[in-house]
């Protein structure tokens, strides 16, 4: 298919199966080639069900064999690590599930391969794709808010037993996020608490590098089948409202649809939302959710079509205010997120 990526996909275990596979077949420029896993029945399983040329055991040998033009990750974050420095060694570009290391200082060497072998590298920050945070950001760009002047971000999850685990499995998508609509984090501090029963909760106040304020609140009160996720972002003309990157509601006084004189008094106001219908006819959660369209960008930008978003750039920036959450946490002090390497 000469108007389609050949790519290969390393690890085949639950949630490859379930969010990113089942989106392949729905990109016609995603060529899907090998399959690897260090479990063979896991690799014949996921080629056989998705449609692959052949399944593999070993990363190397599927290089050698497959020659694909791209190789996606899923695994641990060791896996991400060690897997993407094999194939961005060899100029092969790289898409790969969050985290990107288990600490900076991998994710960074990951960057540094990249920019040595001249190629890229795309981390899997899936709400970027997300169909009402996208949207958002077009609204934003567009410059009818004014500058962001504040974001609060929630989410809530199943259970963690410590603080920079569930910075690294579920903070780094709102920190993510957060960055994608707002911008830079400057300095933040932020407090944690621990219940007896395990329950972790972080609140982290922040500077913005366009001189808005932000915060970030995230727990593991909630099981992973009731998750909850909110933002809230204003700027000087309204505000937007995100809830689990599926419904937007934006609260402006230059979007309205009509003048509404007389009105005022029973309460008209000037907000308008997209909600449930927002994936017109692709309307699984594949698409709701963003997996569909990170991968359908990597294999795009793997032929040239678009430029690489969500990189590896962003995967470190993201791992730096880990750090600095980590460092404030421990410290009880503010901390310049610029100050931590």
């Amino acid at each position: 298919m000469s108007d389609a990526a050949r790519l290969a996909f390393v690890g085949a275990g639950g949630h490859s199966g379930q969010a990113l596979y089942p989106c392949i077949a729905q990109i016609p420029e995603f060529d899907l080639v090998a399959v690897c896993d260090i479990d063979a029945a896991r690799a014949e399983s996921a080629a056989r069900r998705f449609g692959a040329l052949k399944a593999y055991m070993d990363v190397a040998t599927m290089l050698d064999e497959a020659n694909p033009a791209g190789v996606c990750i899923c695994g641990m974050p060791d896996m991400h690590h060690s897997v993407s420095l094999q194939c961005l060694q060899r100029g092969i570009p790289v898409w790969m599930e969050k985290p990107p290391a288990w600490d900076l200082k991998g994710a960074v060497e990951l960057v540094d391969a990249a920019k040595a072998a001249g190629t890229f590298g795309m981390v899997g920050f899936m709400k970027r794709f997300a169909q009402a945070n996208a949207i958002a950001k077009e609204y934003l760009d567009s410059g009818e808010l004014g500058p962001v002047s504040s974001i609060t971000l929630m989410h809530g999850a199943g259970k963690y037993d410590e603080f920079r685990r569930m910075l690294l499995f579920n903070g780094i998508h709102m920190i993510d996020l957060g960055r994608f609509l707002a911008g830079e984090w400057v300095e933040l501090h932020a407090f944690g608490a621990q219940t007896s029963a395990g329950t972790q909760a972080i609140s982290v106040s922040f500077t913005l590098s366009g001189g808005g304020v932000g915060q970030l609140n995230i727990n593991s009160a909630h099981t992973w089948q009731d998750t909850f996720e909110q933002v809230y972002l204003t700027g000087s003309e309204g505000g937007l409202h995100l809830e689990s990157g599926r419904d937007l509601e934006v609260i402006s006084q230059k979007r309205r649809f009509s003048a509404g004189k007389g009105l005022q008094t029973f309460g008209w106001s000037a907000r308008y939302t997209t909600s449930h219908n927002l994936s017109g006819w692709f309307s699984s959660g594949h698409h709701t959710k963003g997996y569909w369209g990170e991968l359908s960008h990597f294999a795009r930008a793997v032929l040239g079509q678009v430029e690489p978003v969500a990189t590896l750039e962003d995967g470190a920036q993201d791992m730096r205010i880990i750090e600095a959450i980590v460092q404030s946490l421990e410290t009880g002090q503010s901390v310049v997120v610029s100050d931590v390497s």
